[in-house]
């Protein structure tokens, strides 16, 4: 703001006020001889049409300027407002994106966790099933294909037994054969 703006339109007031003062006395027709000095006074201390002129001009150009000033710092002040925002956003977005791979690396570990936690589960609900199946006497999944690998077990070696035994009666069918 201008420090001038109030003091010219102050005066300007103080002008008009003046003049309605002196017209008010002229215009009396009981006026005695200090209220005429009182006028002379007032004339002399009131502005001329030029000085009025002068005083107008002034505000208006007070005015003028508080609207430059205004509009240049108004620029500044958008391009400072402007650079303050894109400082921020730059910082939030590394917050935000930090907080983000936090979250990521939390969430993963739970998910591990949560994942060992159900195998672990799993096994022991199996175990406690099995155990309790067997109990009753009943045979469980497992126990049958556990059966199931032992007679395949099994029969893989009595299929080599019955290939040595036919190798051995082979041999011992030579020999005999030989002797002879």
């Amino acid at each position: 703001m201008c420090p001038n703006k109030d003091k010219d339109i102050s005066s300007v007031d103080q002008a008009h006020d003046e003049h309605n003062q002196i017209n008010d006395l002229q215009n009396d027709p009981v006026r005695d001889d200090s209220s005429r000095e009182n006028t002379t006074k007032a004339k002399s201390r009131r502005k001329s049409p030029i000085e009025l002129r002068k005083y107008t001009k002034q505000i208006w150009l007070a005015g003028l300027g508080a609207f430059s000033r205004a509009e240049e710092e108004g620029n500044k002040l958008f391009d400072s407002l402007v650079e303050v925002g894109e400082e921020l956003e730059s910082r939030t977005s590394n917050v935000a994106d930090q907080t983000v791979e936090k979250v990521g690396e939390v969430t993963g570990k739970a998910y591990e966790r949560v994942v060992d936690t159900r195998e672990k589960f799993e096994k022991m609900l199996d175990q406690h099933t099995h155990q309790t199946l067997n109990r009753f006497g009943l045979v469980t999944p497992k126990d049958i294909l556990l059966i199931e690998q032992l007679l395949k077990n099994l029969n893989e070696k009595v299929d080599r037994l019955v290939d040595s035994n036919e190798q051995l009666k082979n041999e011992i069918e030579s020999l005999r054969v030989s002797k002879k």
